[in-house]
């Protein structure tokens, strides 16, 4: 038997809950990345094009430039 859970999509606490959660997926996948590509990795061995699939070049550079800062090593 398959039961389907009514959403709406427009109640304000539903909205606020799917993106605490999509944020939550989001900056725990941020971490995982970071943690096996970047931390502790030589600054000349850091892969200069994305390791995944679901990352452009581009994007990955923003990530890198974004753990380089002094405020994300701390």
């Amino acid at each position: 038997m398959q039961v389907r859970l009514a959403v709406d999509e427009k109640d304000k606490p539903t909205v606020e809950a799917c993106s605490d959660i999509l944020q939550k997926a989001v900056r725990q996948r941020r971490y995982l990345l970071k943690k096996k590509y970047f931390t502790d990795i030589p600054a000349n061995q850091v892969r200069t094009t994305s390791p995944v699939s679901s990352l452009t070049d581009d994007q990955w550079l923003e990530l890198m430039q974004m753990w380089s800062t002094a405020k994300a090593k701390v």
